[in-house]
């Protein structure tokens, strides 16, 4: 019997409106789908993103024949035309980022004011994944990414990367995703830890417009990187799971006029619940190490990062007149995020929180006397 043979989809060709604006020629990359005749031009150079490949050309002129294999552009009387590898026209489909990728934004955040914001992640973990993820799709145009971890196995239920990813830096494995939102941002990564990062980069990558978000297992990064915030006078915002994560905190610093995380660090002492892990250990302590450690599971991270999440997205436009504030103003400086309040899985610290979901909007840091703050200070 015989099978009635699919008909292919006309060809499609998605690509950056500028090179034909500008008249562009060059080798294109990025990838084909075949399944349906669709052709996604990322770039016109190898950025060295090993998810894509060179697909084709855009010439001056038209070629006296079809490139095999490949997507063939060419320029008649000024416009752009697409043939593909058997010499069928494509239908054309252009895009920008601010047009396209961001266009749902619109109203809500400024592309031209988002792209010029920076993020400077402290920890591309769990919680570290996910704001850079939000903050890429809401356009902040400016990553630093510091973590000198390696994404595993056991990370993947919690991670934002996957399978895929595993043996990667987690900084390079999340530059990879956040080039995927855009890719004309700025993606700067150290994989070690915060303390020693050259200042040269973070001079560099730091202005007033960028934010210091710190989400690591330890406190010692966000006291680190406090220090390099006030020097530049910059916000910053930390992001913590307590055990299991039945809980989370976020606390969050402008540049003046507020106790910054020394003081912080000082009013809390040794009463809050955040978990942390000690990565310091020896290869047979590991798995010991990893047992000790439960950071919970990825709908809990989650639900406390997109709040402080958030809270970013307000403190990067404080100072635009047209955006309106979803939290800041209303959350206090150290808010607590209750996922579940029962004792099972918060142990004896989930019965101080009355309701699950319940986020606290009372709760006042003081300043610390300066001569604790100065023995804070990490050297």
């Amino acid at each position: 019997m015989a099978t009635l043979k699919k008909k292919k989809n006309q060809p499609v060709v998605c690509f950056p409106a500028e090179i034909e604006k500008e008249k562009q020629t060059g080798k294109l990359y990025g990838y084909f789908v075949e399944d349906t005749n669709y052709y996604n031009v990322t770039a016109l150079a190898d950025d060295g993103n090993k998810r894509i490949a060179e697909i084709g050309e855009v010439c001056a002129d038209k070629p006296t024949e079809s490139s095999a294999d490949k997507l063939t552009g060419y320029y008649e009387n000024g416009v752009l035309q697409f043939v593909d590898s058997e010499g069928v026209a494509c239908k054309k489909e252009p895009y920008s980022l601010k047009l396209d990728i961001f266009s749902r934004n619109t109203g809500i955040l400024e592309s031209d004011i988002m792209l010029k914001t920076g993020a400077m992640l402290i920890g591309c973990g769990s919680v570290g994944s996910l704001a850079a993820l939000e903050l890429a799709k809401a356009g902040v145009g400016r990553f630093l990414l510091i973590d000198n971890d390696i994404l595993g196995y056991h990370n993947i239920c919690r991670h934002q990367c996957g399978i895929y990813d595993v043996g990667k830096y987690k900084t390079e494995a999340v530059k990879e995703r956040i080039l995927q939102i855009n890719p004309t941002a700025k993606v700067v990564t150290q994989n070690m830890i915060v303390q020693e990062v050259s200042l040269s980069v973070f001079d560099e990558f730091c202005n007033k417009d960028t934010i210091v978000i710190g989400g690591a297992d330890n406190r010692e990064g966000d006291l680190y990187a406090n220090q390099i915030a006030k020097e530049v006078g910059m916000p910053l915002i930390s992001i913590g799971c307590w055990e299991r994560a039945f809980a989370g905190e976020i606390f969050y610093c402008l540049p003046d006029g507020m106790p910054d995380y020394s003081d912080f660090m000082w009013a809390i002492g040794d009463t809050s619940g955040r978990a942390t892990q000690n990565r310091k250990f020896y290869t047979n302590e590991e798995d010991l190490a990893r047992a000790a450690f439960e950071p919970g599971i990825s709908a809990d991270i989650d639900f406390v990062t997109i709040i402080a999440v958030k809270l970013v997205l307000d403190i990067l436009n404080r100072n635009n007149p047209n955006h309106t504030p979803r939290l800041l103003g209303h959350l206090s400086q150290y808010t607590l995020v209750c996922n579940t309040n029962n004792p099972k899985i918060g142990g004896d610290n989930a019965e101080i929180f009355s309701y699950p979901l319940q986020v606290t909007t009372s709760i006042e840091v003081p300043y610390a006397p300066k001569e604790e703050v100065q023995f804070l200070k990490v050297q």
